[in-house]
């Protein structure tokens, strides 16, 4: 196993981190939606970062530090969605920030009582979030290819088997068809 888990499957070109995903843009997370995008063949992937610590150097990286990006055994899952579900999905996600206060850092905004494994984040879309609105109105000019996603749009979502049984809330997904289930591990795929 230790063997098997320090193999090298690609080289980095420069370090990459998940500390801060939930505030800008992260490689890390990148690697995480193109992968449950291109394997689910969807439209849409939401993924949350599982492991802030997760770090790969430059240089060689192993099978070790693929598997410590996601850290749970979950298994890729695409749902047909409508544009609402979608955003009803992103305005629950968005329930991890409390209400703006000026001169706040981004990060104590940040409501403790949610795990971090509960905030999504979307890729294939693109979206504002207001942290200036009220719970339910924060997701702000969401679009999809350039243009407005209307609420019943249908749209492939890529997410995991945890998301799609309820795990953080996520109820909007009761009853989504399901366009595609896979057996193997979305880490493994990764």
């Amino acid at each position: 196993t230790q063997d098997w888990l320090s193999s090298i499957i690609g080289q980095s070109a420069e370090e990459l981190t998940a500390s801060g995903a939930e505030f800008h843009d992260s490689a890390i997370l990148d690697l995480v939606q193109r992968v449950q995008l291109e394997e689910g063949h969807a439209d849409v992937s939401m993924v949350a970062n599982f492991n802030r610590a997760a770090r790969i150097a430059k240089g060689p990286v192993s099978v070790r530090d693929i598997a410590g990006l996601y850290i749970y055994e979950n298994t890729l899952v695409v749902l047909e969605v409508t544009g609402q579900q979608l955003k009803e999905a992103l305005e629950h996600s968005a329930r991890y920030f409390r209400p703006f206060e000026p001169n706040k850092a981004p990060s104590a905004l940040v409501d403790e009582r949610i795990p971090g494994y509960n905030y999504d984040i979307a890729e294939g879309i693109s979206y504002d979030l207001d942290l200036r609105k009220p719970y339910g109105q924060r997701i702000q000019n969401l679009l999809y290819r350039g243009r407005p996603l209307e609420a019943g749009e249908k749209l492939k979502l890529a997410t995991n088997n945890y998301r799609v049984n309820g795990g953080g809330g996520y109820t909007m997904y009761k009853g989504a068809p399901v366009a595609y289930r896979s057996s193997e591990e979305i880490r493994e795929m990764i």
